[in-house]
């Protein structure tokens, strides 16, 4: 009997073959062959055949080879599947990660074993079910929580959502991956972002003057970065809301934002601060008059340097929008730095934007 297109002398050599290089070969040429194949019930019986003895071969690339080439296919039988699974990391994680054979309950057995990388595996599938997710929270380790926080296709039901909230109070992953779920329910996301104003001044114990300064300026670098651009409006608005409750939107983090171009949040934080709807404030920051954004900013309460800086930065940012050249997110704070570093009162706000030049966004990371 023949197996489609597959050459009988390549199932001889992928079966029987002494040479491990040319099973493993021959086993890899035999998935591509069979993996989209429509296979009548006579071909998928001799095909489990073939894959089951495969999957029980001594050698690791043989097995791998099989995992791999198979691990989108409907072809692979379940068991087979599940033969795989509980294979060692390099030949489970394949079909852990995309196999359409394996079941919940399959999956949730693996977990149940609590192996770090075949839960992160699961944990990163598409279109993970609510009972899977809920089994990675429970038996995942933080990495694999969040991955699946990561993953927008998987399912989370609010009960778990809130799980994972309480897990994020001890791991900064969880919580920046779950602050950027759009499924994430709101009063869950307002608790994360409370969490994250919370973490400015956590294990914070300034001994010194120098110390309380350095303290200080880590927090304003770190509330004027925590606006991500894959944030919704909502979690945004949240966040200004619960920096304005603990009384910590201040001058400094709305012209250390604008300086670095996240004009969604500075609208936002001077719309709430001056008692004016976002969509005004939104033609007021975007309008190329400025006499407009400087009354704004002094009804916002901001000082004269802070307002000189951020008036700076929207004449930046819209020259720079102006070219009309794609520029990633690098490039952008980079060409901001270039602008607004020697700005006179670009030194009240400390060196945020030379490190920028200096560190991280450098000509290396453009």
């Amino acid at each position: 009997m023949a197996l489609g297109p597959v050459p009988n002398q390549m199932i001889e050599t992928a079966i029987g073959n002494p040479s491990t290089e040319q099973r493993a070969l021959a086993a890899q040429a035999i998935g591509r062959m069979v993996r989209d194949l429509p296979l009548s019930d006579a071909e998928r019986r001799l095909s489990s055949q073939i894959f089951e003895v495969l999957s029980r071969d001594v050698s690791e690339e043989v097995r791998r080879a099989l995992a791999v080439t198979l691990r989108l296919s409907n072809n692979l039988p379940r068991s087979v599947a599940n033969r795989l699974i509980n294979d060692i990391d390099s030949i489970a994680v394949p079909i852990l990660a995309s196999s359409p054979s394996v079941s919940d309950d399959d999956l949730i057995a693996v977990l149940r074993s609590r192996a770090g990388v075949k839960t992160q595996a699961i944990a990163s599938r598409h279109r993970l079910s609510q009972k899977v997710s809920q089994a990675v929270i429970s038996f995942g380790d933080l990495s694999s929580i969040a991955t699946l926080a990561a993953n927008d296709s998987a399912l989370i039901s609010k009960s778990d959502a809130a799980r994972m909230v309480k897990l994020a109070e001890h791991d900064d992953l969880i919580r920046e991956a779950a602050l950027c779920r759009q499924d994430m329910p709101q009063d869950l996301a307002v608790a994360l972002i409370h969490q994250q104003v919370d973490q400015v001044d956590q294990n914070l114990a300034p001994e010194t003057d120098e110390h309380a300064q350095i303290a200080r300026e880590t927090g304003e670098r770190a509330k004027a970065s925590w606006s991500a651009a894959d944030w919704s409006p909502d979690a945004i608005s949240a966040y200004v809301d619960a920096l304005i409750e603990r009384k910590r939107l201040d001058e400094a983090t709305i012209a250390r934002a604008a300086g670095q171009g996240d004009w969604r949040f500075v609208q936002l934080a001077l719309a709430k601060l001056a008692g004016i709807s976002s969509t005004k404030a939104g033609m007021i920051v975007l309008d190329t008059r400025t006499f407009g954004l400087n009354a704004l900013l002094h009804r916002s309460g901001l000082g004269e340097a802070a307002r000189e800086l951020v008036v700076a930065s929207a004449v930046a940012f819209r020259d720079i929008e102006r070219s009309g050249a794609y520029v990633s997110r690098a490039r952008f704070q980079r060409l901001m730095g270039e602008r607004i570093a020697s700005h006179p009162a670009a030194t009240e706000f400390g060196d945020i934007w030379l490190n920028w030049l200096d560190d991280g966004l450098g000509p290396q990371a453009i």
